[in-house]
């Protein structure tokens, strides 16, 4: 599906598309390029912070390299930093980085996955230029003023069913957020409805915003 104003915009989601639906459906490192390429839809390729204990570092970059030039590969991701999980700090690091530099060389934009990890990510905002997306973000307004201070957009999700993540979305530009369903059973119209209304926006409204947010991510036409 090509993206327009009227498409519901779907930047991070482990399902397939709905009616009407672009998604950027997570492929974690399961499928190979010949199998990639044949999907009908947008992906994002690379290494979650909790499955690397299943690849060495150079399977790791080796399986990401071989997906990465595919035109369907929108993003490398999800990739980041867990403090909630039992793998070290640093070994994460050192598997997020090597993602980074693949993500760089191509020029993507990387989706992030960070749990109590967002000052860790920050020295990598300062030095990089291709986008970060933090998926699913739940922190407050000052660290999303941080965050946002550097090439990178928020996505938000269930989360807005919440009042006080609604209330955040209230206070970020409007063209450096992006709206998604992630693993959630919630439609994506459904975080649409959510936020417009936190925004003020009419639904058309609200998709031009999104459009015009994801358009201007891609650097192309979409």
């Amino acid at each position: 599906m090509i993206a327009s104003e009227s498409s519901y915009i779907n930047i991070h989601t482990h399902h397939k598309p709905g009616t009407n639906e672009l998604v950027v459906r997570n492929a974690y490192l399961k499928l190979n390029a010949q199998q990639i390429v044949r999907l009908p839809y947008l992906v994002s390729v690379g290494l979650h912070p909790w499955h690397i204990n299943k690849y060495n570092l150079t399977t790791c970059t080796d399986l990401l390299m071989d997906a990465v030039h595919l035109n369907n590969v929108f993003a490398v991701g999800e990739i980041g930093i867990d403090r909630a999980i039992d793998v070290p700090v640093s070994t994460q690091i050192q598997y997020f980085e090597a993602q980074l530099n693949i993500a760089r060389a191509v020029q993507k934009p990387v989706i992030i996955h960070a749990v109590k990890s967002y000052s860790d990510l920050m020295p990598f905002l300062k030095k990089t230029k291709v986008p970060f997306i933090f998926h699913g973000f739940t922190g407050n307004i000052q660290q999303a003023k941080e965050i946002l201070k550097f090439n990178a957009y928020l996505s938000f999700g269930k989360s807005l069913l919440d009042d006080k993540h609604q209330e955040v979305l209230t206070q970020i530009p409007n063209d450096r957020f992006l709206l998604e369903t992630d693993v959630a059973n919630v439609g994506i119209s459904q975080i649409y409805d959510l936020a417009a209304t936190a925004k003020g926006l009419a639904l058309d409204e609200l998709k031009s915003v999104v459009f015009n947010t994801f358009a201007a991510i891609t650097k192309s036409k979409v």
